[in-house]
Parts: C-alpha cells; structure tokens; sequence
C-alpha cells in the first residue's frame, strides 16, 4: 500500500506538470483546450509565463523522459493504467508541438501521433452498392444528390421550433440515461443558438458537473439530427463523458490530468465514439421512430412517412466512411478543396453549402476526422466484445467513460 501510495504521489505530480503544460500551449491555440476545470492559478501561471513554442516543446521531452523513468516498477494496476493513458497523452502533445512549428505529416501518421490510431482505408468503389441502394429508395428525375436534399426537405424542423424541438431531445436522452446511468446531483446543460461556424453542434464542459451545449443555425436542423445531437452533445455523450471523469477521477481520486481535455490527442476518439454509439444504447430503433413520431413530429408540425425515412437514413449513414477518405486525401494533397468540395456533394450527398463547411472544417482540424466513425465503430465493437447482454453493455460502455481508454487498448 505504501508503494501505490508513492508512485501515485509521483504520477500526481507528473500530472499536474503535464496539465501546466497543455494550458501553456492554450495561450498559443485556444481552440486546443477544449475543457479545463482544474486550479484557476495554473491557468494564470500558463498566460503569465507566456514560454514560447521552442520551450514548450523543451518541456515536453524533459517530461516525457520523467514519465517514462516512473514507469518501472509501478505497483498497482491502476496506477500502470494511469501512467499508460497520460503517456499516450503527453507522446501526443510533444507530436503537436511539432506540427504548430511546422512539421507536417500524411494524414495516417499524423492520426496515428496525435490519436493512437488510424482509420481503415477507402475508395470512392467501395460506396457503389450503398449509392445504387439509395438510388432505389429515391427514385425520380435529377442527380442522386438533388433526390436526396429534396426528399430530407420534408423532414426540416421549421427555425421557429427548433429550440423546442432540440429540448425535447435532449430531456428524452437525459430521462433514458439516467435509467442507466447514476448522474450527480445539479448536473445540467444550457442550450444557446449560434452561426458561422465550422460544426454542427458543440459541447463546451463547464465544470462542476455543466456544460454548454451550441447549436449552430448556418444549416437547417432535419428531424433525426435532434436525438442523434442530443445524445452526441449531452446524454449519454459528451456532457455525460466529461462529468464522469471530473466525479470518478478528478474529485474522486485527484487525477488532475482528466481536469483538462486537449482537443487534439488521444482522449478525442473516445470522447467522439462514444458520444456517436451512445444513442444505439439508449433507443432500438422502433423506440426511436415511437418517440419521434409520437412527440417530435407533432412538436416540429412535420408529416411524413417516418419509417421510410428511417430506411433512407440507415442507408444514407453507411457513407459515414466517405468523411475519412475525403478528409485524407484533401491533407495528403491528393486533391484540392474544390475537388474535395465536389466529392462531398457527389458522393456524400452534401448540398454545396455543407460540403463547402466540411470542408473548412477538414482544413482546420486534419486528421481529427477519424474520431467520428472509425471512433463509433471501434467503441461499438469494443462494449460488443466485453458485455454479454443489453444490460452488461451499459456497464462496459459507462465503465468506459468514467476511465477512459485509448484507443490501442480498445482495438487490441
């Protein structure tokens, strides 16, 4: 007991370096923190201190070397858990580092450095069968891509009702969660409505336990999209992912490393695969049609065939793939923006004004675009693999968040 106690005392101290640090690389890139909710004083010591990019990345080397020294002979479980997950984290930043000062690399090496992964490769070919599929179920003059818009037209929440309609969502996906899930007391969301932005929806962890969630209105809000980012966003993803560290492992234990949430490393593809999984968790798909049928439709004064909507959409969603070879190629330089742009409305179905946000946010953010599908699909694999049923699965998918893994230990 004494040895954990020494080594954790160690890891603690290594943590709180580690944290210093990220926040220092904040002062350069405010976008690279995405959460922070540790001690306000080492936020004010980062922006005092104002250490160039050179020192920063000084800093990381000497404190990778630390870290891996206090490897040895680490003797608890957890602990080497613990050293695993903040070394891949810290390997990560040191690679990030770099980048801001001008190396660059493919897209795979980069997701590999930055992620702990790389996303399966694809060619336009190995969407055909899925296109023909949709082709079928929307028959009719025009492009594939103009049948597609025009048919999801129908199913548009008008501006007016959107918030409404979001609301809803997000208090069906908190009532179900919390049938699974032990939440803390007071915890909460504020929903606010924003433009010009490069992504759909957005959720900003506040701390204790609250999170502000943004819709952007650039786009129209379809009827699917309001469960899909309300569990994304809030239950049982983002907001959820973010509490149960801070009440397990930052309030719980005092693991100041997960009081704070770099963007661009390998926590992301958990955080985004599992808010992606996390609505099949929470409704079959008859109690997601029931509940959009029964309560949304009327809400939004929408009408329609839902069922067949759910089977477009079904097969609209095994395009999601389309997003990691567009985005690969377009960093890799294989194609220009424009060409990148044209993919995405040929392929992907994007209307022109989508495809060209997509691709802004492609440009922005790089490889980060494996973290959404190939994330959703190694998470759904992962809790498939470990649970034995339905009810083991929230288990495994809950046990998941409140200790996150990376992602060579959830694809191993």
């Amino acid at each position: 007991m004494t040895r954990c106690i020494e080594h954790n005392h160690t890891l603690n101290q290594l943590a709180a370096a580690y944290v210093k640090l990220v926040l220092a690389i904040g002062h350069h890139d405010p976008l690279y923190v995405d959460a922070y909710y540790g001690p306000a004083e080492w936020r004010a010591e980062a922006q005092a201190q104002g250490l160039s990019l050179d020192t920063l990345a000084e800093h990381s080397a000497d404190l990778l070397s630390r870290l891996e020294q206090a490897r040895h002979g680490l003797p608890c479980q957890s602990l080497r858990d613990r050293h695993y997950f903040l070394f891949k984290q810290l390997a990560s930043v040191a690679v990030y580092l770099k980048r801001s000062m001008g190396q660059r690399l493919s897209f795979d090496a980069e997701s590999q450095a930055l992620y702990d992964t790389r996303a399966p490769g694809h060619s336009l070919s190995d969407f055909s069968e899925v296109l023909a599929k949709l082709d079928n179920l929307l028959p009719g003059e025009g492009s594939l891509t103009k049948r597609f818009d025009a048919y999801r037209s129908q199913f548009i929440v008008p501006a007016d009702r959107v918030s409404q309609v979001f609301t809803a969502a997000v208090e069906q996906a908190r009532l179900l969660t919390k049938r699974h899930l032990a939440l803390p007391e007071g915890e909460q969301f504020r929903v606010e409505f924003v433009k010009d932005q490069i992504w759909t929806a957005y959720n900003w962890y506040q701390g204790n336990y609250a999170s502000l969630i943004q819709l952007n209105q650039d786009h129209p809000l379809h009827l699917e999209r309001a469960l899909d980012l309300a569990s994304h966003e809030g239950y049982p993803g983002h907001h959820v992912f973010n509490l149960l560290q801070e009440r397990e492992l930052v309030k719980g234990l005092g693991w100041w490393e997960y009081a704070i949430y770099p963007l661009y490393s390998p926590i992301s593809f958990l955080s985004e695969g599992s808010a992606n999984y996390g609505l099949s968790l929470l409704m079959t798909k008859e109690e997601r049609i029931d509940f959009e049928q029964r309560v949304l439709m009327p809400m939004a004064g929408i009408e329609g065939d839902l069922r067949h909507y759910h089977e477009v959409m079904e097969a609209y969603k095994a395009l999601a793939n389309l997003d990691t070879l567009v985005c690969r190629q377009l960093i890799d330089g294989e194609i220009t923006r424009e060409e990148a742009a044209r993919l995405l409305v040929e392929f992907a179905l994007y209307t022109p004004e989508k495809a060209a946000q997509r691709v802004r946010f492609y440009q922005a953010n790089r490889s980060y675009a494996i973290n959404y599908h190939h994330g959703e699909a190694s998470v759904g694999e992962y809790v498939t693999r470990k649970a034995r049923d339905s009810a083991q699965a929230w288990e495994v998918f809950a046990a998941l968040l409140a200790r996150p893994r990376v992602a060579s230990e959830i694809t191993r």
